[in-house]
């Protein structure tokens, strides 16, 4: 199994690179916050390798059910790759994929304070055109 090109990602971890990748859409499993958002990193090099698959233990931030605004950025791919091989993970060499779990930390700032213009009530169309004399 390897990843396809359109869409990835890639990171310098050491001497190797790595291409990782999020899936654009979810799933609806992931959709309705019944799995956890997966990442999916490989090495960039054109021989066997094998798939590190990463249980990142969060819901999707494009969930339908509680949206949040939690990314995952390149030191955190880095991250993950250093403790994945810490764990036994062998990128290079055929094999099954390798499935990790790796805790991301929820951003919750978006969903603590909610936006000030839904609290407030609507303005219509017209009370925001200039008054004609």
């Amino acid at each position: 199994m390897t990843l396809p090109k359109k869409g990835t990602r890639r990171v310098l971890f050491g001497e190797t690179h790595y291409d990782w990748r999020i899936r654009k859409t979810p799933t609806y499993a992931q959709g309705v916050n019944d799995s956890p958002m997966l990442l999916a990193v490989q090495a960039s090099e054109e021989v066997p390798r094998s798939v590190l698959v990463v249980d990142l233990g969060i819901s999707r931030p494009d969930n339908w059910m509680a949206p949040h605004q939690t990314g995952v950025t390149p030191g955190i791919v880095r991250d993950v790759i250093r403790r994945a091989l810490a764990a036994g993970w062998s990128p290079l060499g055929a094999g099954p994929p390798f499935h990790f779990r790796y805790a991301v930390e929820k951003e919750t700032i978006g969903t603590l304070f909610p936006v000030m213009r839904k609290l407030n009530k609507p303005v219509s169309r017209d009370s925001r055109r200039p008054a004609s004399r």
